[in-house]
């Protein structure tokens, strides 16, 4: 049996093939496939129909013959070699894989009743019967034991409808037809409609499915509130997921009716902008796992230590803050972090992931369908745990901003490990942060408080929390892998030729220090005509910092040519050409500097620079003496004195700077120049000392050391010294005994 690595490159090879047009290329290779791993008939007969349907359509090509739906019949074949390709490699892995999705799949195969139209069918009957029950439940028809007995069933079976949507493949017609009939069903809560929808997009994500696209795209197009904003993000995330599968008719008519939506444009930056600050939640649960909460536990006995004698729990009765404490965060640095992360969160960044981490160990999320259900109190998990706490406490967790679904899940079951003394603590707690439940449920009403934009951050961190801290995350493709970048994502490019969006992707990456996802950006937005010399400043700094010197060079200079350049921008260009060898122009930036500021001593050090790799070692000292003067306390200079002296022959105030530069803390460059030195003034004992030196320095290389002196044979020759005694000199201190 062929093995799954070795299906693995067949696929890729057919995907490649596909998007270089090479179509019977990818038949070949399909067919081989499918031979391979004695694929059933229904496989291969779909392969050879979609051959003959290919084969025809390129005959009346080639003969000639105009067909309007050309385009539009090579799309549904590419989008079939797709599904073929993706079938084999499931029923390659179903059987013996450990994977859950795999685990599913066989279980559903041995339940006389998996059907997901039928599934559907019953659960929206036993919707109807509960919601019966629930306007009868004061009477004798039924008690509240029963309903949430059947609450919990219901529960029960919707997590299994998940699991049998996620992991059938490929959806057929019927089985969308009673999805969109259960997407649309009002009588069923919107947190269930909105789990079978979350079913849909993760299946996609396994496996490249088009009708798994169009429900999303169609769920977006005709839903409203929650679930039109999870079909959105479905649909961005699957089709950035899918990026190199993307084919087919129906796919490419349904986001033609996007485009047609009102707002679209708009949702589609804010989904973009909202994924790309996914980036940032590493950097984020870095700073407070490894800097504020570490910080703020050293602070914690200085804090006892200074105010020893004080009755602190008085102070902190008061309600007043002492204004000592704030003294000790800004000198330990934490009020900064404190600030960065106050101003990341109020952007949208997720500054919660770290502190809800450690909290998805319970059972409840075990379960992958889980994950995707939105937060509601009548969960039978949550209502499990809320039964004996405050009326509003549940409510008051729905609503709390600035956490997500997931997170709230984590909230609420870490309560049932809690004492109701303090489940009333932590209500007393909300209030005292103003957590006032009646301007919440306001906020909740107005859209210009709660904004679509904040909703669909949420639901995105729901995700990023699955795909990142699920306990069998790695069986899963995590979308947020790799920085996202949906101008690459060709049924979307058309959408995103709006500069502004492309640019505020950009400034947030470039802003966080995220060079190279910033430079992929500002690639697009140069091929724009309006290009200003900001953005070539930009991206050069992106090469810059990336270390392509002559793509930042190429870019500064484009800048140049744009606008009349700054300080900041001649400097940057003066270092790439020094960085390049171009030591003379660099030269002539670095003096324009150095008189437009002459007390700059960092521009007087590399004009210095400049000179001594062009040899002209007088004018080095000049500005290395200008430094030496102006930093009297530094050492910047003395190296580079130390060596030019040596290189016109100053011996005497050679010696003085090395005398200086090995008291200090010398390395081995230092050893070797002290070498050559002693060798000038003829005190070759001294000159073995000191290579011997050079080569403790090295771990003993004497490799490095002949390289060394070699490479400066150049200056040895000017000072005069015979080629003889460097090497008996050298000998000596490579094996100083002669035996």
């Amino acid at each position: 049996m062929i093995k799954l690595p070795q299906l693995q490159l067949m696929s890729e090879r057919i995907v490649d093939a596909i998007r270089e047009s090479k179509y019977s290329e990818a038949f070949s290779e399909l067919a081989a496939m499918a031979e391979a791993t004695s694929s059933p008939w229904t496989i291969r007969n779909e392969i050879t129909r979609l051959r003959e349907s290919f084969g025809f359509l390129r005959d009346y090509a080639v003969n000639g013959a105009e067909d309007p739906e050309r385009n539009d019949i090579l799309a549904e074949i590419k989008a079939g070699i797709i599904t073929q390709t993706e079938a084999i490699m499931r029923l390659s892995m179903a059987e013996e894989s450990p994977k859950i999705y795999f685990g599913n799949l066989r279980y559903e195969k041995l339940q006389p009743d998996s059907s997901i139209p039928g599934l559907l069918s019953a659960f929206r009957q036993m919707n109807s019967d509960l919601s019966i029950m629930a306007f009868t439940s004061s009477s004798a028809f039924a008690s509240d034991g029963e309903l949430k007995k059947d609450k919990a069933l219901q529960m029960e079976m919707a997590r299994r409808i998940f699991n049998l949507i996620w992991t059938t493949f490929p959806l057929k017609s019927d089985d969308c037809d009673a999805i969109r009939a259960t997407l649309s069903d009002d009588s069923i809560r919107n947190e269930f409609r909105v789990l079978f929808l979350n079913a849909v997009m993760l299946g996609g994500l396994e496996f490249y499915d088009e009708r798994r696209l169009v429900l999303l795209a169609e769920s977006y197009l005709s839903g409203s509130g929650e679930l039109e904003l999870h079909a959105l993000v479905g649909l961005v995330i699957s089709l950035w997921v899918q990026r190199e599968s993307l084919s087919g008719k129906a796919l490419k008519n349904v986001m033609g009716s996007i485009r047609e939506k009102k707002g679209w444009g708009e949702d589609l930056k804010m989904i973009f902008l909202n994924l790309v600050r996914t980036r940032d939640t590493d950097r984020i649960t870095r700073t407070l796992n490894e800097e504020v909460i570490p910080g703020m536990m050293k602070l914690r006995p200085e804090i006892f230590r200074k105010f020893s004698g004080k009755d602190l729990s008085d102070e902190l009765d008061a309600g007043e803050m002492n204004p000592e404490w704030e003294s000790l965060l800004e000198s330990s640095g934490i009020a900064d972090k404190l600030k960065e992360l106050n101003d990341l969160q109020s952007e949208g960044g997720d500054v919660m992931h770290s502190t809800f981490a450690g909290l998805k160990g319970f059972p409840f999320f075990h379960h992958v369908a889980n994950w995707f259900l939105p937060f509601f109190t009548e969960q039978p998990d949550v209502s499990n745990v809320l039964a004996e706490s405050a009326d509003d406490l549940g409510e008051l967790i729905a609503m709390m901003p600035m956490i997500c679904d997931n997170d709230k899940y984590s909230l609420v079951l870490s309560l049932s490990q809690m004492p109701p003394a303090n489940r009333r603590m932590m209500i007393e707690q909300f209030k005292i942060q103003n957590v006032n439940l009646s301007e919440l449920r306001n906020s909740l009403l107005n859209p210009d408080i709660v904004s679509r934009g904040n909703r669909a951050n949420d639901i995105i961190h729901d995700y990023y929390r699955f795909f990142t801290l699920f306990r069998r995350k790695s069986e899963f493709h995590n979308p947020f892998s790799t920085p996202i970048n949906l101008a690459a994502v060709g049924l979307l490019a058309p959408d995103l030729v709006d500069m502004d969006a492309l640019q505020a992707v950009g400034e947030f990456y470039f802003k966080r220090g995220y060079y190279s996802e910033a430079l992929e950006v500002f690639r697009l937005l140069l091929s724009d005509d309006g290009v200003s010399a900001s953005l070539c400043q930009k991206a050069g700094y992106c090469e810059q910092q990336l270390g392509n010197i002559e793509g930042a060079l190429e870019l500064y200079r484009r800048s140049e040519l744009l606008s009349s350049p700054g300080a900041w921008l001649r400097r940057r260009i003066a270092y790439c050409l020094r960085m390049l060898g171009q030591h003379k122009e660099a030269a002539g930036y670095y003096k324009e500097l150095s008189e437009e500021k002459p007390q700059d001593l960092g521009l007087a050090l590399n004009l210095g620079h400049c000179y001594l790799a062009l040899g002209l070692f007088q004018d080095a000292l000049q500005c290395y003496f200008k430094v030496e003067y102006l930093d009297e306390n530094g050492t910047r200079a003395l190296r580079p004195i130390a060596w030019c002296s040596f290189v016109e022959g100053d011996y005497e105030r050679s010696e003085k700077y090395y005398d200086r530069i090995l008291a200090g803390e010398p390395t081995s460059t230092d050893y070797l120049n002290a070498g050559h030195l002693q060798l000038a003034e003829k005190k070759f004992s001294q000159a073995v000392n000191f290579y011997s030196a050079y080569l403790r320095s090295v771990n003993g290389d004497a490799g490095k050391l002949y390289e060394a002196v070699a490479a400066d044979k150049e200056f040895l020759d000017k000072a005069g010294i015979d080629p003889l005694i460097i090497s008996l000199v050298l000998d000596k201190a490579v094996y100083p005994s002669a035996e």
